[in-house]
């Protein structure tokens, strides 16, 4: 017999939470912010309440709420990395987990109440995912109870991202405007760093840019150069919508499969029914097969520091986890691919003048293992790193430093013959 969802009000709708229940909703743009606010409200009244999400752009302020004392925060993604200035020091439970780890978590673990947003549906019945697929479809599969706020500012994206009225248990009809992510001013060392990367990305490749000014750079000067034939895969941000405009995608379409999308309010007009977009889990673009499949990837990633070892740290600062590896090691491994590579980014300093290349890591946690690591960029050069010795690395990594730390660093590279 097919079930017919409940239409109600999101107060309504999380009475079906109940102490020790667990419950899990996706990140980022793909919030639904009037259930989630309706949840705090409701966890006032409740005990041992396991709550499960990635990095909320709508902020972490039920944590200094009533509320708090009940609520067992789990999270894949601490905010402490993009977020520093509004979200420094969240009190979570951390799930070191790759995004194609994270995924799998998602499809294997039971959630009591799932709550997901999704666009008005089609003739058909079908409601679209909208902004996340690889969050949302493990919500779906996994939730018993699965809740979902119906907002006609969430986007209709195309490929899998569909999902039919007799899937869902509850329905909250409300607008509300989506969360953005805009990107931050570039100044001369991300232009600097950004350029260096596309230039070592060919025409053809199948590219993922991640998040921050290097990205943006990389992509700018994409641009600049004309680039040909490009194809996207994993987040979809407001640079790649600017690489596709200006002509620098396949001819073919879809010309981007992502698992996730967030940045600007253009941006979520833009992919809305837009056939150049394809909705994809992280289960079909993150595996090993998968990077085997395309062949050619050029991913662009960031990191917190090196050092002279290899050795990346993505996740901790002073210290103290801070944010989350995401796709870090599945585009380490894809990069092992033929014909693709793991490009990493960073500047040679911070903005306080801490440097970025150094002898041994900040904390004991290890985010990339040396292995992986093979093109490394800052303002001051790359360093090529494959079937390089220990020693000849350290070198490499220590003349990319800051002027200001290389002299110590090249002496420490001495320790390593």
């Amino acid at each position: 017999m097919t079930k017919t969802p409940v239409t109600t009000t999101a107060e309504e709708a999380v009475t079906r939470i109940e102490s020790g229940m667990s419950v899990v909703f996706p990140h980022l743009s793909a919030e639904p912010c009037a259930l989630t606010s309706a949840l705090w409200n409701r966890a006032e009244g409740l005990k041992d309440l396991t709550v499960t999400s990635g990095m909320l752009l709508s902020g972490y302020k039920f944590l200094q709420m009533p509320c708090a004392e009940n609520i067992h925060f789990k999270t894949w993604f601490l905010p402490g990395t993009l977020l520093r200035k509004t979200a420094a020091d969240v009190k979570a439970d951390y799930l070191p987990l790759t995004w194609s780890q994270t995924a799998r978590y998602l499809l294997e673990t039971p959630f009591d109440v799932g709550l997901i947003q999704v666009s008005p549906p089609d003739e058909d019945g079908y409601y679209s995912m909208g902004l996340n697929c690889t969050v949302v479809k493990g919500i779906v599969h996994s939730a018993k109870v699965l809740i979902a706020q119906v907002n006609p500012e969430m986007p209709r994206t195309l490929g899998d991202s569909r999902i039919h009225g007799s899937e869902i248990d509850v329905l909250v009809e409300q607008a509300e405007p989506l969360a953005e992510y805009p990107n931050r001013p570039l100044d001369t060392i991300d232009e600097t760093i950004g350029t260096a990367i596309a230039g070592m990305i060919p025409d053809g490749a199948s590219i993922s840019l991640g998040v921050g000014g290097i990205p943006l750079a990389a992509a700018n000067a994409l641009m600049a150069r004309g680039a040909k034939d490009l194809r996207f895969i994993n987040t979809f941000t407001d640079p790649t919508m600017e690489l596709i405009k200006a002509g620098c995608a396949t001819s073919e379409s879809p010309k981007a499969h992502a698992g996730d999308i967030f940045g600007t309010a253009e941006l979520y007009r833009w992919v809305d029914n837009n056939p150049d977009i394809a909705m994809a889990s992280a289960m079909t673009t993150h595996r090993p097969e998968d990077f085997v499949a395309r062949k050619t990837v050029y991913s662009v990633n960031s990191a917190l520091e090196i050092d002279l070892l290899g050795q990346v740290n993505a996740e901790t600062i002073g210290g103290k986890q801070a944010g989350s590896m995401g796709g870090l090691i599945d585009f380490a491994v894809g990069g092992q691919v033929e014909g693709g590579a793991f490009l990493l980014g960073l500047r040679s300093q911070t903005n306080k003048g801490k440097a970025r290349i150094v002898n041994r890591l900040d904390a004991n946690v290890v985010s990339l293992s040396r292995t992986f690591v093979e093109t490394v960029v800052t303002e001051h050069g790359t360093a090529n790193l494959r079937n390089k010795t220990v020693y000849e690395r350290a070198v490499a990594l220590a003349n990319i430093a800051h002027p200001d730390d290389r002299d110590a660093l090249l002496a420490e590279a001495e320790n390593l013959r």
